[in-house]
């Protein structure tokens, strides 16, 4: 669920099309898992950190790869 749930905002954030958007919101999904980190009384896994960073990486190129796609399409 973590996969789809940071595929997701990745989109969000890319059809923004908006470099700060989308730097900002990379450096939220780090700054929400050091502050759950930071508050948690048990042992840390750091495995959802980058599940997170991978579901973030593919929404993006997801969008990419759709715009290009379709831009193609339109093309021919």
């Amino acid at each position: 669920m973590v996969f789809v749930t940071a595929m997701t905002i990745g989109i969000a954030a890319a059809s923004m099309r908006s470099a700060l958007a989308i730097a900002l919101v990379a450096v939220l999904i780090g700054a929400t898992f050091a502050l759950a980190a930071f508050l948690s009384t048990g042992p840390i896994s750091f495995s959802p950190l980058l599940i997170a960073i991978a579901g973030y990486n593919v929404g993006l190129l997801d969008l990419v790869v759709a715009l290009y796609f379709f831009e193609r399409q339109r093309m021919a």
